[in-house]
């Protein structure tokens, strides 16, 4: 009984990891469902995979939030030409 209870807590806990790495890299369905399906490699993954939250400017290349309007360093707009 004590096998099973420490198993499932340490996939709950590998399951919290990946979702808190998920929403700071801004795919938080993407770190709840690595971290439910694979666990430790789910968080493995999660930490390995690209930030989608800064994207480069497209004038200077400085990473930037995805929804800024204006690029602090070049002072270009860049709203409109930022693929996500």
């Amino acid at each position: 009984m004590n096998n099973v209870l420490f198993w499932l807590s340490f996939y709950l806990l590998m399951l919290a990891v990946s979702i808190a790495i998920g929403y700071c890299k801004g795919n938080m369905v993407a770190g709840a469902l690595l971290g439910y399906v694979l666990g430790p490699v789910g968080v493995i993954l999660m930490l390995l995979s690209k930030n989608r939250k800064m994207l480069p400017c497209p004038e200077c290349g400085d990473r930037i939030h995805r929804h800024t309007y204006i690029c602090p360093h070049c002072q270009q707009k860049v709203l409109n030409r930022l693929q996500p």
